[in-house]
């Protein structure tokens, strides 16, 4: 396991590696434009509910489907093996390919294979190993381990791919992807047809025919299946299912979701080994292909988390390695620094989790910026965030965990803390922002100057309540927000109560794993709202709004009468359909809205405030592609602070691309990162809350009368 020094230099070295930059970003762009391109064709959402109920069905009959299968293997002459360990299935190689007399191994691409160390057990035991995917074959000459499920060399460019195969094979080889893939073809047809055992994986495994199902584009696959004379499938407990019509629904969402295709080149069923009845009927097995097919399959811990409550979905994964694509972390520093000793990215941190250990995972829990593309992507449905948040709970917090997540439950000792630094901030103050010590891990960037508020909120209105929760970023360093969401608000008929009992919703304590204070905090927040007893629970942040209302149910009983009155501040003013404002008063120029990742993901939010922007006749400047991470993410801009720089440059060019002087969201998280670095920047840029936007609209508006009315909304 490497130590926190060793990993951070790791995340620098991969941010300064501009090589890796651009194969992660080509990559990235030319899988995101097919796939968006392909779903634009298909039923995408459909596809995806059908085969997450496939994975649920399935996973919870494992036991069953492999007993089921097994049978039907032998039945068709294959030889079935069941393992419990690694070690077993190792030693179940070596002894097949010792019987078999075997000198040349080759293999197609199979992760498991990674997962046990497969190559180098068998190069100590004496036998040569031959990768024959593409880029397991280039991992392999360089010495790598794969940076990604189903593109194991993303990491690596065309001209160092080059300069790779023109130093191993002995002759230049040109660095085009044409040329590559030629000179690797030649080398392996001499393999092919040379070796005594082909090894592969297996993407699903049918138990109503025991038939294997191997899903591949090159070829090399069926080369490796069909021509050795002896055919070794290492198969993991979790990739079975009932039917050949289910494996189909799910090699479609497989394809889709991990080549940006209808349908990939080659889909190989096979069922037992090479056989003929052609002569007299007679059953003759090693026709054109193997007489002898090894079936192993693997537990490794698989069947006993297929029973776990909190975290059997893990099992549902495809591999498709597509959520890695549409990971704001993965993009920026690959999966050999984002993921563990063998599964990469957010997934691959869950599948060392249960493969190894949580022990071997944690130190990856803090990569993840939890901002749920992964599961917006997922064609099965996996909850990737919301799992390694509980992992996090299940390790419990570090002793420095700890005492940073006390720190959001003595809500008095914080604010008290928090108005002295208000009081001394100005030592360091420059253009309303302060010079933040470098301890907290920004080294010096300049941040928000803290405006802790001095005690809660009531303003009268009419006869429905509005409870605004504001949460600790409002709270603390934009009273502003609080201020604006009261008048807007009170405009459109809410009498509104912002009570100094409310506290933290609990968002740092839950990423710092401590389950414990996030309890206390939603009891104590539960307790706030029975005593307001409101129409409406307004939130001002979308993280604040999915814990209110998804995640307290889960924790406390008493949630699940309030999480139905948890609504959006902007989702509120949308669907009231009083919009506080008379036509003509948008601004002139169109504005750059970021779409916080926590908006995104719950599809109740995503379109709320470009509804609102587009009804109040405010033009959304264009960006090209999909609107990126702003890079806070809460905790982890704290813990990693290098990536977080990163995202938010690529945040940076979208608005600055966009030509927009103004720049709005929903999120106080964004809004602290956005006007921070552009405060760092020195630019002419504004950011607001979409409360304050409204607002100030209002303002120009100059409804003198109406604000009148409205004047202790507090400071």
């Amino acid at each position: 396991m490497l130590s926190r020094r060793r990993r951070r230099k790791n995340v620098r070295r991969a941010l300064a590696d501009l090589n890796l930059r651009r194969a992660l970003d080509r990559a990235s762009r030319l899988q995101t434009e097919k796939f968006d391109r392909l779903t634009g064709e298909i039923p995408w959402e459909e596809a995806k509910k059908k085969a997450r109920e496939i994975r649920e069905k399935n996973v919870a009959q494992l036991p069953r489907l492999i007993e089921r299968f097994s049978r039907e293997a032998e039945k068709s002459g294959a030889f079935v093996h069941r393992v419990v360990e690694p070690r077993e299935a190792l030693e179940l190689v070596v002894r097949i390919a010792r019987e078999k007399k075997a000198k040349l191994v080759v293999k197609s691409k199979s992760m498991v294979s990674e997962e046990i160390g497969l190559n180098r057990f068998l190069e100590e035991k004496g036998f040569e190993v031959i990768e024959t995917d593409l880029g397991e074959w280039i991992i392999q000459l360089a010495g790598e381990r794969p940076s990604h499920i189903t593109a194991p060399a993303l990491h690596k460019t065309k001209k160092e791919v080059a300069e790779l195969l023109t130093r191993r094979l002995g002759r230049p080889v040109a660095a085009e992807a044409k040329d590559i893939v030629r000179a690797a073809r030649e080398e392996m047809r001499r393999h092919f047809l040379r070796a005594d055992i082909g090894i592969t994986g297996a993407n699903f495994a049918v138990a109503e025919s025991g038939t294997l199902v191997i899903v591949s584009n090159e070829g090399n696959a069926r080369l490796v299946s069909t021509l050795p004379p002896v055919h070794i499938a290492l198969v993991t407990a979790e990739k079975f299912v009932e039917t050949l019509e289910e494996a189909t629904t799910l090699i479609k969402v497989l394809t889709a979701a991990s080549a940006g295709r209808k349908l990939t080149s080659y889909v190989s069923f096979i069922t037992g080994p090479s056989s003929t009845t052609d002569i007299e009927k007679e059953l003759i097995t090693g026709v054109h292909g193997p007489g002898e097919l090894h079936i192993i399959i693997l537990d490794n811990g698989r069947l006993a988390l297929s029973e776990s409550e909190d975290f059997h979905e893990i099992l549902y994964c495809l591999k498709c390695g597509g959520c890695m694509f549409v990971c704001p972390v993965f993009r920026s520093v690959g999966g050999h620094v984002f993921g563990g000793p063998v599964y990469p990215g957010g997934i691959g941190t869950l599948l060392t989790a249960m493969t190894d250990s949580v022990e071997e995972a944690a130190p990856i829990l803090s990569f993840c910026a939890d901002c749920k593309k992964c599961e917006t992507f997922c064609p099965v449905g996996i909850p990737t965030g919301e799992l390694l948040v509980k992992i996090k709970a299940a390790r419990g917090p570090t002793a420095a965990e700890k005492a940073l997540s006390s720190l959001f439950r003595k809500k008095k000792a914080l604010e008290a803390g928090a108005r002295f630094v208000a009081r001394i901030q100005g030592l360091w103050r420059k253009n309303d922002h302060f010079r933040a010590l470098p301890v907290i891990g920004w080294k010096g960037r300049r941040l928000p100057l803290l405006k802790p508020r001095k005690a809660g909120i009531a303003v009268r209105g009419g006869d429905r309540k509005a409870y605004l929760f504001e949460g600790c970023m409002a709270r603390l360093f934009f009273p502003e927000v609080r201020r604006a969401a009261c008048r807007v608000l009170g405009r459109i008929g809410y009498t509104v109560a912002a009570p100094e009992s409310q506290v933290c919703c609990g968002a740092p304590s839950l990423h710092l794993g401590d389950e414990e204070a996030v309890r206390d905090l939603a009891a104590r927040n539960l307790r706030s709202f029975e005593e307001e007893n409101p129409d409406v629970i307004v939130t001002v942040c979308p993280t604040g709004y999915r814990l209110l209302k998804h995640h307290y149910p889960g924790l406390d009983a008493r949630a699940i009468r309030w999480s139905e009155r948890v609504v959006d501040f902007t989702s509120l003013i949308v669907s009231s359909g009083k919009i506080p404002l008379r036509a003509g008063s948008a601004p002139t120029g169109p504005i750059y809205y970021h779409s916080p990742c926590h908006s995104l993901c719950q599809p109740e939010l995503a379109e709320k405030p470009k509804e609102l922007l587009e009804r109040l006749g405010i033009g959304i400047a264009k960006t090209a592609g999909r609107s990126s991470c702003c890079g806070f993410g809460g905790v982890f801009s704290f813990r990693q602070p290098d990536i977080s720089a990163r995202l938010w440059e690529e945040k940076k060019a979208e608005i600055v691309e966009s030509g927009a002087s103004l720049v709005a969201t929903d999120c106080p998280g964004c809004l602290f990162q956005i006007r921070s670095e552009f405060a760092e920047d020195k630019s002419p840029v504004r950011s607001l809350h979409i409360a304050e936007l409204l607002d100030e609209l209002i303002s120009q508006e100059k409804r003198t009368t109406e604000e009148a009315g409205l004047s202790d909304c507090g400071s």
